[in-house]
C-alpha cells in the first residue's frame, strides 16, 4: 500500500458547502457595504474566516467575523451535506486499511458540528483545525501535524483538496495531492496551476486512481 494515510480537505472537499459559504460571505460583506466579485470569494474559501477577514475587510475585521458567524447560522450553514459516495468512499478507505484524518481552516467547533451531524465522527483517525496551528493552508504545519499524528511520512501520505491553497500545501509538505473539481476552484483553475497533478470529478475516479498510484491518468 503506497499510502497508508489519506488526509482530506472538508469544505468542498467532502462537504458541499461552497455555495453556501459564497452566498454568507457576499450578505456579510454587503452589509458592511463592501463589495466582492463571485470569483474572489470561492477563491477566499480554504483559508481561516479570520484571514479572509484581513482580505476582504482590513480595519474591520472583528466585524467581518461576527456578522459571518450571525449569518452563517441565519442560513443553517452547518446542514451542509457531504457529496454523493463521500461515507462510502471514507468507510471503503478504512477498511483496506488506509488512516483517514481531516486538515481545514474551518475552527474546531465547526468542524466538530459538521462532522457530528454528518455521521462522520468515526471515520477519521485525526482532525486538524485552524485552532490546531500556528500557520494555516497554504503553509504546510497542519498537514505536518497530521502526519506526525497518524505516524507516517509525506512518501505514505496523499492529500485530497479542492484548492490551489491544499495543492501549495501539500507540494511544500512533500506529499502527493489529487483535486476534487467539485469544490472552491474549477478543474481548469486547479490544472492551470499544477498540470501535472491529478484532478478528478467524483469518488469513484478517485477510487479508480487510488487503485494504481503514481499514474498521471484516469
Amino acid at each position: 500500500m503506497k499510502y497508508k494515510a489519506i488526509i482530506f480537505d472538508l469544505d468542498g472537499t467532502l462537504l458541499d458547502s461552497v455555495a453556501t459559504i459564497v452566498l454568507v460571505t457576499r450578505q456579510t460583506l454587503q452589509s458592511m457595504g463592501i463589495d466582492a466579485d463571485e470569483k474572489a470569494l470561492r477563491h477566499a474559501i480554504g483559508v481561516p474566516l479570520t484571514v479572509q477577514a484581513e482580505w476582504f475587510a482590513p480595519g474591520r475585521q472583528q466585524e467581518f467575523v461576527t456578522s459571518y458567524r450571525k449569518t452563517y447560522i441565519k442560513h443553517g450553514g452547518h446542514d451542509s451535506k457531504p457529496f454523493p459516495g463521500t461515507l462510502e468512499m471514507l468507510t471503503n478507505l478504512r477498511k483496506r486499511g488506509h488512516a483517514t484524518a481531516i486538515v481545514t481552516s474551518k475552527n474546531a467547533v465547526g468542524t466538530k458540528k459538521a462532522i457530528d451531524m454528518n455521521g462522520m465522527d468515526s471515520l477519521f483517525d485525526c482532525v486538524i483545525t485552524a485552532d490546531d496551528v500556528i500557520c494555516y493552508k497554504p503553509h504546510p504545519e497542519p498537514v505536518i501535524k497530521a502526519m506526525a499524528e497518524l505516524g507516517v511520512t509525506p512518501d505514505e501520505s496523499l492529500y485530497v483538496g479542492d484548492s490551489t491553497f491544499d495543492f501549495d500545501m501539500a507540494n511544500t509538505a512533500g506529499m502527493s495531492v489529487v483535486g476534487m473539481s467539485w469544490g472552491a476552484r474549477t478543474r481548469d483553475e486547479l490544472v492551470d496551476g499544477f498540470p501535472k497533478r491529478v484532478v478528478v470529478d467524483n469518488w469513484a475516479e478517485f477510487l479508480r486512481w487510488l487503485n494504481k498510484p503514481g499514474s498521471e491518468q484516469l
